[in-house]
Order: structure tokens, then C-alpha cells, then sequence
């Protein structure tokens, strides 16, 4: 055990350090109690009740936020539970408290030397808000859209099954409801608010409080050999007696003349540093603002100079006949590509027809938006031409679903539901057109076996 005062090593036997002299009789106790959580939360992470885990072991970090092991395990069991930034804050604050032989630097390794899997996290941060936004705004189908990318990126965000079953519930569809509870139910067995959501869809979850027939009695399982590495030893309650007061008494007197006298000229010292630290790490953040916002500016007066020498190749292309419209598009395309609504300058690059640019500069960054834009455009407007296509409205659809094909001509999703679409309006020529597309031209696609069936549908 290191003593709180001087950080020395002493036994746990002890009532007081062998170094200073400081009583530590409470301290134990307050070790103790952190230990005593901490089994319990190790105890709750084996058998899955992660969320049960995260409040021992926030107990446990309570009596003694020093407690490396309860910290890391935390930090762990946020990772499953798919919250990567808090599990992060966790081994960083551990890594902290103890830089040398320390877990906790395997776990900030792992990711922060892999560039995609932090990519991924941002990107699954960034697609959830924008779902939560969504989910308020009214719009159920974007948000349940994007809620369907952040589990395909992370399949352990508890939080984004939790929304998607609450959206799921509200537009009535129990079953997708109850599947997205049930994987949610698989990574933590005991979390409240996904057994509350299971309460509101009766009939398709067993009660909490019935047991299934023929059931055995779940039993926690018994502690392997390794575990003994991570298992502390117990807390106990000490039958009542004088001394314990008594001891409390003298140890605050104690206390309070050690920090006094010991650990307030320290902490100022200390919290001097850290301002000093502080002011450092702000001069340098400032200084590396500024080289970006000097080069941003240097991109941005080459591209407004880029633009300015289109507008004067647009008066001399119109006296050669250019298509005026065509040329106004590819300008606002440029625009909004300026301002960073790269959906809106997907949609009105859309428009314009690279073969009717023949200047060279037009041309280069016609191909740098399109290749920037294109992608994730198309994606997203075939998605909305699916949901239209599912309301029944065939006609929009087919409109929408053109305009991704437009985009992005190796669309698969874009070209079957089209092909739906089409079926759907007796267009079965057309409809057939894009069934074979989809068989002949992309034969590894998961659309094949769908499109099989649904032209075997037009045969009969």
C-alpha cells in the first residue's frame, strides 16, 4: 500500500506509515472499499451486466481514484459497450496516474496507430448526432438511415440500438424494434433503458420477472486461475468499538497540521507548473492555428482566382455557343463546393455535362468536385429514392434513383430499385433492363440473387 502523504510503500497491516508516521487506518478502509467494488464490477463485466460494471467501478473510483486496475477495466468495459471517447478518457487519466507499466498503453496504442479505426470513431460520433438531430427534427427515416451507417461502423454502440428501436417502436415495426433490443440485450444483459423498451413491446420479450420453463437458475460462473492476478482482497465491517474514533479524531488533527504544513506549499508549486504547462500548449495550439488558417487562405485566393478566370472563359465560351445554363450550374456547383455543402454541389454538377467543358482548368476541377462529391452523394440519393420507392411513389423515385445513377453509374442499390420501380408501373422492358444490369454487369453483388427473383417473376 503507498502512503497518501509520502508516497512511500507500507504494509496494509499497518495502522500507520512506516516512513512519515501518517495514520492511515481510514485510508485502508477507503482502499478496502475501492477493492470491494472493483471485485464486484470485474464480477458483473464476466457475466455481461456492463452497465452494472460501470457504476461499481465507478464506486470503487470514488474511495480511491488511484485505483489503476478499476480505471483500465473501465475503461474496457466502455469500449464494448461501444463508447470509445469515454473509454479513451479513462486509460488516458490512468496512464496518467501511473506512465510505467501500464496497461492502459496497449489499449491507446491499438487505436491511435491504426488511422481507420479512428476515422471510423469520428465518423460514427459524427453520423449519430447527426441521427439524434434528425430524430428531432421529425425526420425518422434520414435518421434511422444514418443510425443503420453508425451500426454497420460500430456494431457495439448500445446507445444507436436503443434510438433505432425507439424509431423502429414509433413507426410500428415491433419486430426490427425487438432485433435491435435483442443484439443490445447481447452485449449488456442488464442495461435499464434497453429492458424498459423491451417492457413497451408486449408479447416479445419473457418479463424480467417469469422464468422460461424447463429453465435452470443462472449461476455466476466460478473465477478462473487468471483472475487472481486482478482480484482484491474484500472489505469487512469492523464490529463497533471506541478506538476507531478515537483514531479519527487524532488522524484529522494529523491531517489537517500535514496539509498545512506539507501538501499546500506543494499544491501551489504544483498548480504554478500547470498553469506555465498550460499557457505552453495554448502558445503552440495558437501558433499551429495560424500556419492553417495562413494556408486555408492561400487555397482559398488561388480557388476564387481559379473561379474569376472561369467567369471571363464563360463570356468568351457563350460567344461560341456554350450552353449558358450548363456553365451557370458548374458555377454554383463551384460555389457551394467553396462554402462546403458538398451535397448541393454534387446535385448541381449533376446537371452539367463534362464532354460540353472544353476548357482544361474547367475540367480539372469539374473532376476534383466530382471525385470529392460524387460518392457519398449518389450513395445518399439512392437511399432517398429507396424510401420513396417504399412509400409507393414509383414515379419520384425513378426520378431520384436517375439522378444517383447519374452520379454514380456502378450503383447497385440505385439500379435494382429502379428496376422495382419500373416493375411496379407494369414498365416490365424497362424493369427487365435493369434486372439484367444488375446479373450480368455486377455478378458478385448481395442485389444478384434479387434480381434473379424478380426477373424470374416477369418470365412467369
Amino acid at each position: 500500500m503507498i502512503c497518501p502523504v509520502c508516497e512511500k510503500e507500507s504494509s496494509f497491516q499497518s495502522l500507520r506509515c512506516s516512513n512519515c508516521g501518517q495514520d492511515l487506518t481510514i485510508y485502508k478502509r477507503a482502499v478496502s472499499a475501492s477493492n470491494m467494488y472493483y471485485n464486484v464490477g470485474l464480477q458483473k463485466a464476466r457475466v455481461r451486466d456492463l452497465s452494472g460494471a460501470v457504476n461499481a467501478l465507478k464506486n470503487s473510483l470514488r474511495f480511491n481514484k488511484k485505483n489503476m486496475q478499476a480505471r483500465n477495466l473501465l475503461g474496457v468495459v466502455y469500449y464494448e459497450m461501444g463508447e470509445v471517447v469515454e473509454a479513451l478518457s479513462e486509460w488516458v487519466l490512468s496512464k496518467n496516474f501511473q506512465s510505467e507499466n501500464n496497461p492502459a498503453d496497449h489499449y491507446i496504442d491499438a487505436i491511435q496507430k491504426n488511422a481507420s479505426t479512428l476515422e471510423t470513431i469520428n465518423q460514427t460520433i459524427k453520423k449519430y448526432n447527426s441521427a439524434l438531430l434528425y430524430a428531432k427534427q421529425g425526420s425518422e427515416d434520414l435518421a434511422i438511415m444514418q443510425l443503420e451507417k453508425v451500426i454497420s461502423l460500430n456494431p457495439r454502440f448500445i446507445r444507436s440500438y436503443q434510438l433505432l428501436a425507439l424509431l423502429y417502436m414509433k413507426a410500428g415495426d415491433n419486430k426490427r424494434a425487438a432485433k435491435c433490443l435483442s443484439r443490445a440485450n447481447k452485449i449488456d444483459r442488464n442495461n435499464t433503458l434497453t429492458l424498459k423498451y423491451m417492457g413497451e413491446l408486449p408479447g416479445t420479450f419473457v418479463s424480467s420477472n417469469e422464468k422460461p420453463k424447463n429453465e435452470h437458475p443462472r449461476t455466476l460462473p466460478e473465477q478462473d486461475v487468471s483472475s487472481k492476478a486482478f482480484a482484491q482482497g474484500s472489505y469487512k465491517e469492523e464490529k463497533f468499538n471506541f478506538w476507531p474514533y478515537l483514531n479519527l479524531l487524532i488522524g484529522a488533527i494529523l491531517g489537517i497540521a500535514v496539509v498545512y504544513f506539507l501538501i499546500v506549499p506543494t499544491a501551489k508549486k504544483s498548480i504554478a507548473s500547470q498553469y506555465e504547462d498550460q499557457f505552453k500548449s495554448y502558445s503552440d495550439q495558437m501558433s499551429s492555428q495560424n500556419a492553417k488558417s495562413t494556408q486555408l487562405t492561400t487555397e482559398n485566393e488561388n480557388l476564387t482566382t481559379q473561379v474569376s478566370d472561369l467567369s471571363s472563359e464563360l463570356e468568351k465560351l457563350k460567344a461560341d455557343g456554350f450552353d449558358e445554363d450548363s456553365m451557370s450550374d458548374f458555377y454554383e456547383a463551384i460555389r457551394y463546393y467553396m462554402d462546403g455543402d458538398k451535397e448541393k454541389a454534387a446535385d448541381m454538377l449533376a446537371n452539367v455535362k463534362e464532354t460540353a467543358i472544353e476548357n482544361a482548368k474547367a475540367k480539372a476541377i469539374y473532376k476534383t468536385i466530382k471525385d470529392d462529391t460524387f460518392g457519398d452523394a449518389a450513395e445518399t440519393t439512392a437511399e432517398e429514392g429507396r424510401i420513396t420507392y417504399n412509400n409507393g411513389k414509383y414515379e419520384e423515385a425513378i426520378e431520384t434513383l436517375l439522378k444517383a445513377i447519374s452520379m454514380d453509374p456502378d450503383n447497385v442499390k440505385a439500379i435494382y430499385f429502379l428496376g422495382r420501380s419500373y416493375h411496379r408501373l407494369g414498365d416490365n422492358d424497362k424493369a427487365r433492363e435493369y434486372y439484367e444490369k444488375i446479373i450480368n454487369d455486377y455478378p458478385d453483388s448481395d442485389r444478384v440473387a434479387d434480381a434473379t427473383r424478380r426477373l424470374a417473376e416477369l418470365a412467369d
